[in-house]
């Protein structure tokens, strides 16, 4: 017997301490010695990370106790760890020093110096040559008034020297050495360009102590973004790029035409974190690639005889960009609509398939409660079209009058170059057991559908997403789906600009929540940190030139538009989006008496770790919407 009660005040066994207790974050994956490894950062450790390995159907920690495998360059960060036969590298987050393990004898000892100031010298992504003399990786060194990124060459015996093997760029990521150990590539990028706009591939001799000779650029530049080079046994360079509109996959040998047919599908991501892998050998004459094709995942296969692109396994949807090839099998992070993300196994020749992260029972008898997200596509300004899921709600306890529609929470993606999925997401499900609709919306500005659509939102940053998010509302309003007037908004980071936006400057939406959201378009020009510093010259543009813009798309100088509550939640170790963000907005509903609350968190960065923060700010946003919403 269903209980017939509101929209929004049903109960769920989608509780906040769930939320926080399912938050293990998984990272980087390596395959090193004929061993799986992945990292994983462990809410209940206080987010510490732990390097994991599974073989012979074993799952054992490997990094032992004290030590925190996270490293910190450009802030997102991603390649923390990396190996080669007995050796396991990474980087340890108390201090930043790069930390060589022997596999063996599991002994850890810092082979880079401790830092004149706490975590000013930083590692990552990097790679050890075949002859075990010395490792290649990202370096960024925070000195007193500039950050400067560079590839670095770290010996891998004492006395443990490093030396500097590429320099001058602004930003270098993807430094991987040809099986011959003869050279070398990498991937780098100049101000104000960020790394879909545009980056360069370079390739350089290197020797067998790690000095490089003869660089030069060979793809990339003029507008071409590159993405993930990787090698062919036989010593070919091969890499993702956009000169057509999508990223598609070249080699460097015939690199004027992509060796798959040219269709309308992505093999690339944008290059937020470092260390992803969306192309894999499986065997000499065939990949198999992460392919987005209308902002929804799958696995595909591609034939380098014919150039076929076949479709691999759509079990599936979505996937962060985390996959490695060996042998017949295939390791990789994913997840679908029924299942949150794990690391899965396929045996390329059986299909046959193994969970290796521990299973979730929960997930089995929460079955019942999970909304199936549906992919929409709808009319938009400028007579465009944008995308989204949409999510009713959904619990086998409870049913609605027949006479109500659902209130809809409009959800925002961070960003804004990015995109939402439509893999198991239980803070998504967190609202729909609960009576309440979610859109999810990939507003124009989103990876997935091509850089056309990608690159719609240059210069129209705060007008665009926030017309996507409004139309998506009323386009699942018209569909009878949702009661329009009582629709709220959220969004984190640049979707909780977004969600600023839509409250200040439309009357659309009854409550809303931004998490450590941009509230200030010139301080946050001025005080972001390095690897962002530059983003917004694309989406808004150049500062000071376009000071008017700034001013005119910042909502906290036009406080006086508001009209409705305003939830905000703040880490206070923000370095991507500082507090004096969320401080200026507060300042201004404070002084204009408009209602809002306002939840700051000791020890939080830019996303949340902490189990009692994920708890306290879900709990606190649940009150917020019974309170302003219903």
């Amino acid at each position: 017997m269903k209980n017939n009660t509101v929209y929004g005040l049903w109960q769920s066994p989608i509780t906040p301490e769930m939320l926080a207790s399912k938050s293990t974050r998984y990272g980087q994956i390596q395959y090193i010695n004929d061993v799986f490894y992945w990292l994983e950062s462990r809410p209940h450790e206080q987010g510490r990370g732990v390097i994991v390995r599974s073989h012979n159907g074993e799952r054992e920690d490997v990094t032992p106790e004290g030590f925190n495998v996270r490293t910190r360059v450009h802030e997102y960060a991603g390649g923390d760890f990396w190996g080669r036969g007995d050796y396991l590298l990474f980087a340890d987050d108390a201090n930043q020093q790069l930390c060589l393990q022997n596999l063996v004898t599991n002994s850890v000892e810092f082979i880079t110096p401790e830092p004149p100031v706490k975590r000013s010298l930083r590692y990552c992504d990097g790679e050890v040559a075949p002859n075990m003399a010395y490792t290649v990786c990202v370096h960024e060194r925070h000195e007193a008034d500039q950050v400067i990124n560079e590839l670095t060459a770290v010996s891998l015996s004492s006395p443990f020297t490093k030396h500097v093997i590429a320099q001058g760029a602004d930003f270098y990521s993807n430094p991987r050495i040809s099986p011959d150990g003869k050279q070398l590539c990498w991937i780098s990028w100049n101000h104000p360009n960020m790394p879909w706009d545009e980056t360069e591939l370079w390739l350089a001799d290197i020797s067998e102590s790690g000095e490089i000779s003869n660089p030069c650029k060979v793809a990339g530049g003029d507008n071409v973004s590159v993405y993930h080079p990787y090698w062919s046994a036989d010593n070919q360079l091969y890499y993702v790029a956009d000169p057509e509109g999508w990223w598609h996959i070249y080699c460097l040998a015939s690199n004027e035409t992509p060796v798959h047919e040219k269709m309308e599908i992505e093999f690339g991501l944008p290059q937020w974190v470092f260390g992803c892998r969306t192309v894999q050998w499986l065997d000499d004459k065939s990949l198999v690639a992460i392919g987005t094709k209308q902002g929804q995942q799958a696995l595909y296969r591609i034939k380098l005889d014919t150039g076929d692109v076949e479709l691999f396994s759509d079990h599936w949807t979505a996937f962060n960009g985390q996959m490695i090839a060996a042998g017949d099998e295939l390791y990789f992070m994913a997840a679908n609509p029924q299942t949150g993300e794990a690391v899965y196994q396929v045996n390329v020749q059986s299909s046959k398939s193994e969970q290796l992260t521990e299973s979730d029972s929960d997930n089995e008898q929460l079955s019942e409660y999970l909304s199936v997200p549906q992919h929409i596509e709808f009319p938009t300004t400028g007579d465009q079209k944008a995308y989204g899921y949409f999510y009713p709600p959904k619990n086998p306890q409870y049913q609605a009058s027949e006479e109500e529609k659902p209130p809809l929470i409009v959800m925002s993606h961070g960003g804004p170059t990015g995109m939402t999925d439509n893999g198991l997401n239980l803070t998504i499900q967190y609202w729909t057991s609960r009576g309440f609709a979610v859109a999810d919306v990939n507003y124009r500005g989103s990876t997935g559908y091509g850089r056309a659509y990608r690159d719609s939102l240059k210069g129209q940053w705060g007008i665009l997403d926030v017309d996507d998010c409004i139309a998506m509302g009323q386009y699942l309003e018209k569909q009878g789906l949702v009661d329009g007037s009582r629709m709220a908004i959220r969004g984190g980071s640049a979707g909780g600009y977004t969600t600023l936006c839509a409250l200040t400057f439309h009357d659309v939406f009854k409550a809303g929540m931004s998490r450590y959201g941009v509230a200030e378009l010139v301080s946050l020009s001025q005080d972001s940190h390095k690897f962002e510093i530059r983003y917004l010259d694309s989406v808004v543009g150049p500062y000071p030139q376009c000071a008017d813009l700034y001013y005119q798309r910042s909502p906290v100088n036009h406080t006086e538009l508001l009209s409705c509550p305003i939830l905000i939640l703040q880490g206070l170790e923000d370095k991507v989006v500082p507090p004096n963000q969320a401080e200026a907005m507060v300042k201004a509903l404070e002084e204009k008496g408009l209602p809002y609350e306002y939840i700051t968190f000791e020890g939080e960065g830019h996303g949340f770790r902490k189990p009692e923060t994920i708890i306290k700010a879900f709990s606190a946003e649940l009150e917020f919407y019974q309170k302003y919403l219903l």
